[in-house]
């Protein structure tokens, strides 16, 4: 089995989830198949998933996307606030725009209509996952919403 279907299988078990959908493997291909009468149900298919795994920066279903990243992020301590102890990081690399919109896996023309369908999609790039909904995007450093 693929490595990207690897890596989408540990991701929904991990999330709780008890079935995956895989287009690709749930739909018969090549001539002969049942492409045409499954292509109608992508509708809903993508809008009833509790979410969409997007592997947006792997190549092909052979790449995977769940890869070691060795980036450190820089924090400092801000002591005193009405909080408690607040950590900042202070070396923030979110780039949505670079990291999916011009991603791998965004040149693929299907790929519109599954965001568009979607309600959440969790995008794994190689430099963080991003959480995408209806309220913007939330990524791993910044957490703020885009509307």
């Amino acid at each position: 089995m693929p490595q990207t279907f690897q890596d989408a299988i540990m991701v929904t078990q991990e999330l709780g989830q008890r079935y995956l959908w895989i287009d690709s493997l749930c739909i018969v291909q090549g001539e002969g198949g049942d492409w045409a009468a499954e292509a109608t149900k992508m509708e809903a298919v993508f809008k009833n998933a509790y979410y969409t795994i997007a592997a947006t920066s792997a190549r092909d279903s052979t790449q995977g996307f769940l890869h070691p990243r060795h980036r450190e992020l820089q924090y400092m301590m801000v002591p005193k606030s009405s909080h408690g102890k607040v950590y900042v990081c202070t070396s923030i690399e979110e780039d949505f725009d670079s990291d999916v919109m011009q991603g791998i896996l965004n040149k693929r023309a299907w790929v519109l209509q599954e965001r568009a369908l979607s309600r959440r999609t969790i995008h794994f790039t190689k430099n963080q996952t991003y959480f995408e909904c209806g309220g913007g995007v939330r990524c791993e450093v910044l957490t703020h919403m885009k509307k």
